[in-house]
C-alpha cells in the first residue's frame, strides 16, 4: 500500500537463504532435548481426540473439546506419519517451529532489509531456548505457521502487492484461528492498519477497502471447507460453541484484573528465562515506534494485537506468549543494530550482560537435567501442573490393569491423558470437567453418556465435588478400586 513495490528479491540471496535453512533447524534441535517428555492434560484431550477421529468419530459431536479443529488434525497428521506415540506430536511441534523461521525472515526482509530479516530469523530461532514458555505440541505452536505465513503475506500486499496477496493472508491467518482461537486477534491487528491508512490517507482511501475486502473474502474462504465438513457431519452448531461460545463464556468468568496482567509478567520465569530476547524487543519496539512509517506500523499493530490475544483470556499460562514471538523477533531484528552501537557505553554493555547471563543461566539449568522427565518438571516450574502430568502414566496403567481393552472410561477432571495413555476409549464426549464450570446442565450429557456407554472404570482426579448424579452413580453400582496418586479409580461392583 505504499508507492513501491514488493523487494523480496533484495534480500533473497544465497547466503542468505542458506543461513536461514540452518537457522530453520535450530527450533527442533533446541526442542529435541524435551521430546518423549509427559504428556499434559491439555495434549491428552487432543491426542484422545485425535485418535478417536481416525477411527471414525467427529470432534464436538462426538469428542469435546474448546480447541481449533486444526489441533486435533496436526495430531492426526503425527500420529500417521510418526506413530501413536507421546513424542509424534512434539516432534511435530518442533518440525512447524522450524518451518516457521523461513517466514518471520521474508516478512522482516519484505518490510525492511537484508540485515533486519536475518538478525529477525535468528531471534526468532534462538527464541525457543526459553524452555520455560513451555513450548510443547500445544495450540501455540502449531498455530505459528498458518500465522506467519499469513503475515508474511499480508505484508506483501502492504507493500504495494496485488489484492490477492490478501486473500492469501485472509486464508492463511483464518488456519491459524482454526488452530488456536487468540489468532482471530491478528486480524484485528492487520484490520487496526488498513484502518490507520485510510483515515490519514484520504486520497488512498479505495486501496485499503479493497484490501480489507479481500482479507475478509480470504477469511471466508479458509473458513469454508472446515464449516462445510463439521455441517456435513451434524456438527456446525458444536463447532461454533465449542470454538467460539464456550471460550467467550469461559473468559468472562475470569477475574477482570488478570486480563490487564501479561502472561510474562504473571509467570516471571518465562519472562528471565528469554529476558535477553524481551530486553531488546523492548528496545526494537521504541525503534520502530520513532521510525514511524507503515512498515514499522504493522509489525508494531500485530505484536500490540498478539500480547492483548496473549492476556485477555485473564489467565497467565506462560506459553500463551508463543503468539508474540514472530513480531517480537522482527522487534528484535530493528533493535539489534543500534544496541550494537551503544556497546562501548558502560551501563548498555552491562545490561546486556547480565540478561545474557541470566538468559543462559536458566537455559542451561533446564537443560543439565538428567533426564527428559527433570526437564518438563523444570519447564513447568515444579509446579503441580508438571507433578500431574508426570503421575498420569501411573494412573494410565492402573485404569489399563483395572479393565478390559474393549472397556470404555469415565474420567471427572482434567486429567485427560489418561485415555490416550490407558488405551481406552472415552465413555463421554465430555472428556474433562471444564465445560460444566461454564454450563451446569453439562453434566446432564455425562448421564446420558454414561447410561448409552456403561464406564468400565469411573476415574476421579478432581478436588471438585461430584455433582449429584454422577456421585448418586458411583455409590450405587461402583466401589473404590483403587487410589493412585491424585486419582480414585472406581470400578463396577460384583464380578466383571
Amino acid at each position: 500500500m505504499t508507492a513501491s513495490p514488493a523487494t523480496g528479491s533484495r534480500f533473497a540471496d544465497p547466503i542468505s537463504i542458506a543461513t536461514v535453512v540452518a537457522l530453520s533447524v535450530l527450533p527442533f534441535l533446541l526442542l529435541l532435548p524435551l521430546f518423549g517428555a509427559p504428556i499434559e492434560r491439555d495434549q491428552g484431550t487432543y491426542a484422545t481426540i485425535a485418535r478417536g477421529w481416525t477411527d471414525g468419530a467427529i470432534p464436538y459431536r462426538d469428542l469435546w473439546d474448546s480447541k481449533g479443529p486444526l489441533l486435533f488434525l496436526w495430531y492426526v497428521v503425527s500420529f500417521l506419519g510418526l506413530g501413536e506415540t507421546t513424542a509424534a506430536p512434539q516432534t511435530m511441534a518442533g518440525l512447524v517451529a522450524g518451518l516457521c523461521v523461513p517466514f518471520v525472515w521474508a516478512t522482516a526482509g519484505v518490510l525492511f532489509d537484508r540485515r533486519t530479516a536475518l538478525l529477525s530469523a535468528a531471534a526468532f530461532a534462538l527464541s525457543f531456548a526459553n524452555v520455560y514458555l513451555q513450548v510443547t505440541a500445544n495450540g501455540e505452536v502449531f498455530m505459528l505457521l498458518p500465522l506467519t505465513a499469513g503475515l508474511w503475506a499480508f505484508a506483501v500486499g502492504a507493500i504495494g502487492g496485488r489484492l490477492r496477496w490478501f486473500v492469501l493472508a485472509g486464508i492463511l491467518t483464518t488456519l491459524a484461528v482454526l488452530t488456536r482461537q487468540s489468532a482471530i486477534w491478528t486480524f484485528i491487528g492487520f484490520g487496526a492498519w488498513l484502518i490507520a491508512v485510510w483515515w490519514r490517507h484520504p486520497a488512498e482511501r479505495t486501496r485499503p477497502a479493497r484490501a480489507a475486502a479481500a482479507l475478509v473474502a480470504g477469511m471466508v474462504l479458509g473458513a469454508l471447507p472446515c464449516v462445510l465438513y463439521f455441517a456435513a457431519n451434524g456438527a456446525a452448531a458444536d463447532l461454533w460453541y465449542a470454538t467460539f461460545g464456550y471460550n467467550l463464556s469461559w473468559a468472562a468468568t475470569q477475574p477482570f484484573w488478570l486480563k490487564l496482567v501479561p502472561p510474562l509478567v504473571s509467570d516471571p520465569l518465562s519472562l528471565l528465562g528469554g529476558v535477553l530476547f524481551w530486553a531488546l524487543a523492548l528496545v526494537g519496539i521504541w525503534r520502530l515506534w520513532r521510525r514511524g512509517d507503515r512498515r514499522a506500523w504493522l509489525v508494531l499493530a500485530v505484536l500490540v494485537a498478539s500480547e492483548a490475544a496473549a492476556q485477555t483470556t485473564g489467565k497467565g499460562t506462560a506459553h500463551y506468549a508463543i503468539q508474540l514471538l514472530p513480531t517480537a523477533a522482527i522487534a528484535v531484528g530493528a533493535a539489534v543494530p543500534s544496541v550494537a552501537a551503544q556497546l562501548q557505553r558502560r551501563p548498555v554493555a552491562a545490561a546486556l550482560a547480565a540478561c545474557l547471563l541470566v538468559t543462559l543461566g536458566l537455559a542451561a539449568f533446564a537443560y543439565l537435567q538428567p533426564t527428559v522427565t527433570d526437564r518438563f518438571r523444570v519447564q513447568y516450574t515444579f509446579g503441580d501442573y508438571a507433578a500431574d502430568a508426570i503421575d498420569g502414566g501411573t494412573v494410565a496403567t492402573a485404569v489399563t490393569r483395572l479393565t478390559d481393552p474393549d472397556d470404555c472410561v469415565y474420567e471427572w477432571g482434567r486429567s485427560s491423558q489418561v485415555f490416550f495413555l490407558a488405551h481406552r476409549a472415552p465413555c463421554s464426549r465430555w472428556l474433562h470437567d471444564r465445560p460444566s464450570e461454564v454450563d451446569a446442565s453439562v453434566i446432564d450429557g455425562v448421564l446420558a453418556d454414561l447410561k448409552e456407554h456403561v464406564p468400565g472404570a469411573i476415574v476421579v482426579t478432581s478436588d471438585r465435588p461430584l455433582p449429584p448424579g454422577l456421585r448418586d452413580l458411583i455409590d450405587a453400582r461402583y466401589a473404590l478400586a483403587e487410589r493412585v496418586a491424585y486419582a480414585a479409580i472406581y470400578t463396577p461392583r460384583g464380578d466383571r
